[in-house]
């Protein structure tokens, strides 16, 4: 999928096209002298990085929804999420180059995003009705993060790679859970993972 088939299947207009680019361009700039993001996933960031965050738009109801972002490292997918209209979105994030990177492109490019330098595990009294993760952890962790912050409707979306059926095998001896995987765009080897009704066995 090229960018314009991109912008077209997920409905980006021009100012928004521009945001994205921009905070691409920050990305590059500051990934040449602080390691935000691995060097070869930005020879194409509108693939590896942009389609790879626009995927999960479909999958978000209400872009009134509040959205957490688990690790989000340079701010994907939340920051690509929040330029195209989902309004109340937090990344957290226990690295602090990264969040200071984040705090940068929020000032300059007047992002509404609010971000937070912690550990998932220290973070208490917030639930949200979507998390998201990207690469973060194994899903079993990944759950075990997400427990604390579900509301009865909570949706939980991770981007996640080739092992997902293994994983998905063995978080099933803990934890009760719905899912549906879909196919990535933006990898051929990864999938779009969405659970809902998640509970831990024994509760």
């Amino acid at each position: 999928m090229d960018k314009k088939d991109i912008l077209n299947n997920y409905s980006i207009n021009k100012e928004q096209e521009i945001s994205i680019q921009e905070y691409i361009n920050r990305l590059k700039e500051t990934n040449s002298h602080t390691n935000i993001v691995g060097k070869s996933t930005l020879i194409n960031p509108w693939t590896s990085h942009v389609l790879d965050s626009l995927q999960i738009l479909p999958h978000i109801k209400d872009k009134n929804f509040s959205i957490l972002d688990m690790g989000t490292g340079a701010g994907l997918p939340g920051v690509v999420l929040s330029i195209a209209g989902c309004k109340k979105v937090t990344l957290v994030d226990s690295n602090g180059k990264k969040i200071n990177f984040l705090k940068a492109v929020k000032q300059k490019m007047n992002l509404r995003i609010d971000i937070v330098l912690n550990r998932l595990e220290n973070i208490n009294g917030v639930k949200f009705d979507i998390i998201t993760s990207r690469a973060l952890a194994n899903l079993d962790k990944l759950f075990s993060y997400s427990h604390k912050f579900l509301k009865k409707n909570t949706v939980l979306i991770f981007l996640k790679g080739k092992t997902v059926n293994d994983e998905l095998l063995e978080v099933k001896k803990k934890w009760i859970f719905q899912h549906k995987a879909y196919q990535s765009f933006s990898d051929p080897r990864g999938r779009v993972l969405i659970i809902k009704n998640l509970k831990k066995i024994n509760d």
